[in-house]
């Protein structure tokens, strides 16, 4: 019989508020770093905000976040729902969003030998079909956003909890997080780029790998030794995907990032989720809710569009005006996308979704 939880999942304001945190500072890393220290993405430098730098770590509690609440909506589900559920979640802010990317970067955006010209600011009708799909770099193509590359991993991500539902796998999690981890220690966080890595992600399985293992600690659903000697290995492997990453961008950006800084924020995103999850921190507000739902759209527009405005801003408006503009825009066009899109036509999509489902399973 397949483990399930002892009591229906509620709500929890204080995941709502991590996940905002996180693409709050992945925000500030794109405007307040990124785009000036790795190619003239943007015009507007703020040397003096170098600590936005770290911002990136926002992902990997996104990764951490996303293993917990995914194997969550898992469980009760099979295949079928499974797909429903995560394709009504995923899409209709993202076609949206990548639609007024598109238009946006086509006709405001620099063009070919301009002063601000990158690669990254390709937009054609081909490139735009290939990105309406969420598939583009599955085909080669590049994205229309820089931030996109994290949907590829969710994408697998889901792929894979399809599979180990569809093969009624979610009652040996134990043994399937073991493989997993144990692949990441063998091969490292940075293996040669094959089918095999790109299937398993080694770089950031360690964080999907433990938000489950936290979920499945706090519902008991294995032995709980098993799950928490899995939790310091996937802890230990985060901090050696950490110091990886670290050199990387070191050698891309030509400046020092701390280690030390590093692994102590994965402790600290690690701590932090152990306490939610064990419900040893609880929020009571209920505007969290409504702030969680910013961070999909948020995530989703504040890239390239925040660079071109950047770009058609510079030296007219004084620069912490620009960027507390950009941030307050942003926040409020993903009000926009949310109260808008995703609520209205999530559940549309999903009804339509299950219908097709059904045609095929008759």
């Amino acid at each position: 019989m397949e483990p399930t939880p002892t009591t229906p999942p509620a709500r929890f304001y204080e995941i709502d508020l991590l996940r905002f945190v996180a693409a709050f500072a992945v925000m500030i890393y794109h405007y307040g770093y990124r785009g000036w220290a790795l190619g003239p993405l943007s015009p507007v430098r703020y040397p003096e905000l170098s600590g936005a730098k770290y911002g990136y770590l926002g992902v990997e509690l996104f990764f951490l976040i996303s293993g917990y609440v995914v194997l969550m909506s898992a469980y009760h589900k099979n295949v079928g729902d499974f797909f429903v559920a995560r394709v009504a979640r995923l899409y209709p802010a993202y076609w949206v969003a990548c639609t007024i990317t598109f238009l946006i970067t086509l006709m405001w955006g620099p063009k070919p030998g301009s002063m601000y010209w990158q690669p990254e600011f390709t937009a054609t009708i081909k490139l735009y079909a290939y990105n309406m799909s969420m598939l583009q770099e599955f085909f080669g193509q590049q994205m229309l956003d820089t931030a996109y590359w994290t949907l590829r991993i969710e994408i697998t991500f889901y792929f894979l909890m399809a599979v180990l539902i569809g093969l009624r796998l979610m009652k040996h999690l134990d043994v399937v997080l073991l493989l997993w981890l144990g692949y990441a220690a063998l091969v490292g966080p940075l293996p040669a780029s094959n089918y095999a890595t790109h299937l398993v992600f080694p770089r950031f399985s360690p964080f999907f790998a433990a938000g489950m293992i936290l979920y499945l600690l706090q519902y008991r659903l294995q032995a709980q030794w098993k799950l928490y000697a899995l939790l310091a290995l996937a802890f230990l492997l985060a901090l050696r995907s950490g110091a990886a990453e670290a050199e990387v961008y070191q050698v891309q950006f030509n400046q020092p990032f701390s280690q030390p800084l590093i692994a102590g924020t994965i402790a600290l995103l690690f701590l932090v989720m152990y306490l939610v999850s064990q419900r040893k921190i609880t929020l009571r507000l209920r505007w969290l809710a409504s702030l969680g739902a910013l961070t999909y759209p948020l995530y989703l527009l504040h890239g390239n569009i925040g660079w071109i405005i950047s770009q058609h801003l510079y030296g007219r408006v004084n620069r912490y005006v620009l960027l507390v503009g950009l941030v307050v825009g942003m926040l409020l066009a993903a009000y926009v996308l949310h109260t808008f899109v995703e609520k209205r036509y999530s559940k549309v999509l999903a009804t339509q979704a299950k219908k097709l489902l059904a045609v095929f399973n008759r």
